[in-house]
């Protein structure tokens, strides 16, 4: 009966070296749509990946011991992406 509830707290046995994959390959992701935004600071369709994956990106990069740092980083760069998003409004 317990079972269902068991799993919702059932923690992830992913080794840390598959974080750091799936940091390294957001990473790579984020530095493209940031070049493409730099090149159309209007285009809201890269603003909205962009605030996507920078949302995905923190969850990832706090498992991963080789980005941790970088969510400061990461949480000012969604603060600046939003201050353009509502200048363009």
């Amino acid at each position: 009966m317990f079972e269902s509830l068991k799993t919702l707290w059932k923690k992830e046995n992913c080794p840390p070296q598959d974080y750091d994959e799936q940091s390294r390959q957001m990473a790579g992701e984020i530095a493209r749509l940031e070049g493409e935004l730099q090149g159309n600071p209007g285009d809201g369709e890269i603003q909205k990946a962009l605030i996507l994956i920078y949302n995905r990106a923190l969850s990832v990069y706090a498992k991963s011991t080789t980005y941790r740092q970088e969510i400061d980083s990461l949480f000012i760069r969604i603060d600046e992406l939003r201050n353009v998003i509502r200048r363009n409004i």
